[in-house]
């Protein structure tokens, strides 16, 4: 496709655009509309902001619908994460790769140099990775022995190895003696663990009481969650300045910042050790996430459930009121979320049917609908479908990945 006239010059210049979009029709003016080719053959799509790169593919435009990551033939991927500027994958073959933002070493490669497509993580030899998670500028891997690799920035504590000393390449997060972990978690400048025992372990910042050990000190190395005495969590979830638990037993915990209700325990009073959530009655929680000052959780019954800053719509409740209890997302008719994700403003649903869901801030194109211009009170599907029905979602600050 040609343009001119948008430099003051006569000349036309070929356009360049996302990959896998064709042109029908173009005007001039304001509004656009664009229809995208065939389904992307990718098994990770990213939309939104990419002005560091962290959609993945090779170049830095903003993309308003899901485009291909531009990871290396063959691929196949295990687990996706985004950080607020940066992507990783694990692969099925143990290995993580990074793209985008790099300036703290948060793509593990042993450089500071930004990537606009995927590059493999420098990771000891024979580790096997099975999960992956981001924060801020830091990033972090779960291999399948039970072992937390970290690398990035560090001045927080957050990579966890005693130190505030940055690391461009992964280092072993210093756990304690006989800790084997299962699942993790980061927002931001701070740290999650879940054991095999079903206690959670935090480190990093710990400013607004996030690491819940009942202080505001920061943590170099893991230290355990104050949990109530018999309770086994089951998952967990970092957000901006907070964190989430959901237990065998039932109930959700809730701990650090907490003001505009992002604890979700009817207060705006933040907390050094957990509190439940004030779930609805009967209400069973199968996964939990978390945004910048917002957090998410998935039912067993489908239903989204949300709570804490609503200024865009983040929320999805049709409104921009702050809820310091859960309320209903409203869902399209018919819909079963399977699993949620939160950026910094926006939040992201993945459906029993593979369709994506997005609600909130949309001034780069992070919910992936082109006819949303600034944002959504309500969830509103991706524009173009993904190649084969997503299974997960993540959220960056400004930008979406989908697995």
């Amino acid at each position: 496709m040609l343009v001119w006239g948008t430099d003051d010059s006569s000349t036309p210049t070929v356009a360049t655009l996302p990959v896998g979009v064709s042109v029908t029709a173009v005007a001039v003016g304001a509004s656009f509309r664009v229809t995208l080719g065939s389904r992307l053959p990718a098994p990770v799509a990213g939309w939104g902001r990419n002005g560091s790169f962290e959609l993945g593919n090779g170049s830095s435009l903003d993309y308003r619908a899901p485009g291909r990551v531009a990871l290396p033939a063959g691929t196949t991927v295990g687990d996706v994460a985004a950080g607020y500027h940066h992507g990783l994958v694990a692969t099925s073959t143990g290995g993580v790769l990074g793209w985008g933002a790099n300036g703290n070493g948060q793509l593990g490669d042993g450089t500071t140099t930004s990537r606009g497509i995927p590059v493999p993580v420098s990771l000891p030899a024979g580790t096997v990775v099975t999960a992956v998670a981001a924060g801020l500028a830091h990033s972090l891997a779960l291999t399948d022995t039970g072992q937390v690799y970290a690398w990035g920035r560090n001045g927080a504590g957050q990579l966890g190895d005693g130190t505030t000393v940055s690391r461009t390449s992964p280092v072993p997060v210093s756990l304690p003696t006989g800790v084997t972990i299962t699942a993790i978690a980061a927002y931001n400048v701070h740290s999650l663990g879940l054991t095999t025992t079903g206690q959670v372990y935090a480190w990093g910042n710990n400013t607004y009481g996030q690491l819940g050990d009942g202080t505001t000190i920061s943590r170099t190395t893991p230290v355990p969650v104050s949990l109530p005495a018999g309770t086994t969590a089951t998952g967990l979830a970092a957000g901006g300045f907070h964190s989430l638990a959901r237990t065998a037993a039932g109930p959700v915990l809730a701990w650090g910042y907490n003001s505009v209700g992002q604890l979700g325990d009817g207060s705006t009073t933040s907390r050094s050790t957990p509190v439940p959530v004030s779930l609805p009655g009967g209400t069973t929680v199968t996964s939990l996430a978390a945004g910048l000052l917002h957090s998410l959780a998935v039912t067993s019954a489908g239903q989204a459930l949300a709570w804490g800053s609503n200024s865009v719509g983040q929320l999805g409740d049709g409104t921009i009121t702050n809820r310091s209890t859960p309320v209903s997302v409203s869902l399209p008719a018919g819909t079963t979320v399977t699993a949620v994700a939160g950026g910094s403003v926006h939040s992201l649903a993945a459906t029993s049917t593979g369709l994506v869901l997005g609600w909130g801030r949309n001034n780069y194109g992070q919910l992936g609908n082109i006819d949303i211009p600034v944002s959504s009170q309500v969830p509103v599907p991706t524009t173009q479908p993904l190649a084969t029905p997503a299974v997960d979602v993540t959220a960056g600050e400004h930008h979406s990945l989908a697995r």
